[in-house]
């Protein structure tokens, strides 16, 4: 194992302890709006009085004064949010873990392979510098396509173009998707995608183990 693989495990730690708990903290939430009886317990806790909800804001207290600086909107309004809020959060999820195995790429590049940083996806890079043929590793088209589908959640308001569909075609990568559709993932794409990057990266860093010299 190298020490890039073992950085990875590491950030992929993270980034799944904070989804984990941050969705548990937005799906509480949520809860707390749907059910009147959780809001007086949660108002009686917190103020002592027991206040049924009908408008949520932010505020923040600076001294004395308390500032609002998200506006009011009714209860109603933010429970329809409900599904962007955790789609959003399942994206910025998605696409985090697919930086954190690019930056693997990316690290082993330069600590084995003399490859300076760079802009844009080692994906390709990494291929031609190791002759490792990263589709053909455990996983390896599936990841492809997260990685494709990344860029598109970053830099494509999530939604699928042409270019999309011709480098999966290219790879020969099959995919459920058409031109126009938008990129739509759940908690179980988050759970899955956690476990297959791992298990790609692990099998891409016993390949990479191979090429580099034993140390006695």
């Amino acid at each position: 194992m190298t020490k890039e693989l073992t950085v990875l495990m590491t950030e992929l730690d993270s980034a799944f302890f904070r989804y984990a708990h941050i969705t548990g903290a937005l799906e509480f939430y949520m809860l707390v709006l749907e059910t009147p009886a959780l809001q007086l317990a949660v108002s009686k806790t917190l103020t002592g009085t027991e206040t049924e909800w009908k408008q949520i804001h932010r505020f923040m207290d600076l001294g004395s004064q308390r500032v609002t600086w998200y506006p009011e909107l009714p209860v109603a309004d933010v429970l329809k949010q409900k599904l962007s809020m955790l789609g959003y959060l399942y994206g910025v999820t998605l696409s985090r873990m697919i930086g954190d195995l690019d930056y693997y790429l990316a690290s082993v590049l330069k600590s084995h392979f003399a490859q300076a940083a760079r802009s844009g996806s080692y994906w390709e890079l990494f291929v031609r510098e190791t002759k490792i043929d990263l589709i053909k590793r455990q996983h390896g088209k599936f990841v492809y396509a997260l990685l494709q589908e990344r860029h598109k959640i970053e830099h494509n308001k999530a939604a699928i173009d042409r270019g999309f569909l011709e480098r999966l075609a290219k790879k020969n990568v099959k995919t459920t998707y058409s031109e126009g559709d938008s990129i739509q993932k759940s908690h179980v794409d988050v759970l899955l995608a956690n476990q297959v990057v791992r298990e790609f990266a692990t099998d891409v860093d016993g390949e990479v183990t191979k090429l580099l010299p034993s140390t006695p």
